[in-house]
């Protein structure tokens, strides 16, 4: 808020339209005459004295579309054009507001087809993205770590928890907007085993796409969580590391003189991704890579010390020779 200017996040669903315009009306009671809204929820008033002015919201794309008659018909039956959001548009005119409200629909069919407009201008698109943007990139960030390969990168990760926010926020925002229209309809059409029927789909759709991230979830926490490994020490100069599933990290330790050659032989791997580094002891790391397949990799000791050579696993399996000369 700065002086004659306030701005408020509110958040309506679509059938809470009545509501938003309410809202929009009780603020002018109040001194606070509504400018403008824009994303995602922020309402923008301007001071004034206070006024009662009714508030009405439309959906008509083909209004929008044809803006200066759109506004006109509504100009001419004494509605002031405030501005347009979302693909809604707003409207005042100066008089009693409350149980007396005047509405610009006729009858609830009208009411209730600007309802289905904006459900299926505003619902359905969300749907979609939801279905082909968030549960793919769900499954092939989630999926990507568990079976390994590239998408074994911590990147990954975080984008994995990113989608899983984001389909969370889309299930939340779509199952209260759903409950919502489905009060509003049932009021103005009445109950019907029809119109039951038709919404018992939509809560299954949703309960599946619940059960769906859920079963993604469980089968990467089952795999990513299976860690068999088995260290050979019978080596003279090194150890060998070989593991079904490894998803941790293989510590050894050794004093180290200048000249020393730390060899790593990637004897098989099947799948997953391996990091391989070699810290003097606390110190920042003198070698690191990252391994995605069969091939060998070496670092010279530099200075005499206590060196920590360590391989951290991701979803791997096969094996790896580390040798010391």
């Amino acid at each position: 808020m700065m002086g004659n200017n306030k701005t408020v996040f509110k958040f309506f669903t679509i059938p809470q339209y009545q509501q938003e315009e309410d809202y929009l009306s009780a603020m002018n009671e109040k001194g606070w005459r509504f400018t403008r809204v824009t994303f995602p929820g922020f309402y923008h008033f301007e001071k004034s004295e206070p006024e009662r002015f009714a508030y009405r919201l439309d959906y008509n794309q083909e209004g929008i579309r044809n803006k200066a008659e759109y506004v006109q018909m509504f100009s001419d039956c004494g509605w002031e054009y405030i501005c347009d959001f979302a693909g809604y548009s707003y409207f005042r005119k100066e008089g009693v507001v409350g149980e007396e409200r005047e509405e610009i629909f006729c009858d609830n069919a009208s009411r209730l087809d600007m309802m289905k407009r904006a459900y299926r201008g505003k619902i359905i698109p969300v749907i979609l993205l939801f279905a082909l943007v968030i549960i793919s990139q769900l499954f092939m960030n989630t999926l990507g770590n568990a079976l390994g390969g590239y998408s074994g990168f911590i990147a990954m990760e975080i984008l994995s928890f990113i989608f899983l926010g984001l389909a969370i926020v889309y299930l939340v925002f779509f199952s209260i907007t759903t409950a919502h229209y489905y009060k509003y309809e049932k009021q103005i059409s009445g109950d019907s085993s029809g119109f039951r029927l038709n919404y018992a789909g939509v809560f299954v759709l949703i309960v599946a796409m619940i059960a769906i991230i859920g079963v993604v979830f469980w089968f990467t926490y089952r795999w990513s969580s299976y860690t068999t490994t088995e260290i050979d020490n019978g080596y003279v100069n090194g150890y060998v590391v070989e593991a079904k599933m490894l998803n941790t990290s293989v510590i050894k330790e050794y004093d180290l003189k200048k000249g020393d050659s730390i060899e790593f032989h990637i004897v098989e791997l099947k799948r997953g991704h391996l990091q391989l580094s070699v810290t003097e002891n606390g110190k920042a790391p003198v070698f690191f890579c990252d391994v995605y397949n069969w091939g060998y990799h070496a670092y010279t000791i530099q200075n005499d010390g206590h060196y920590l050579i360590e391989i951290t696993g991701k979803s791997v399996t096969g094996g790896i020779e580390v040798t010391i000369e």
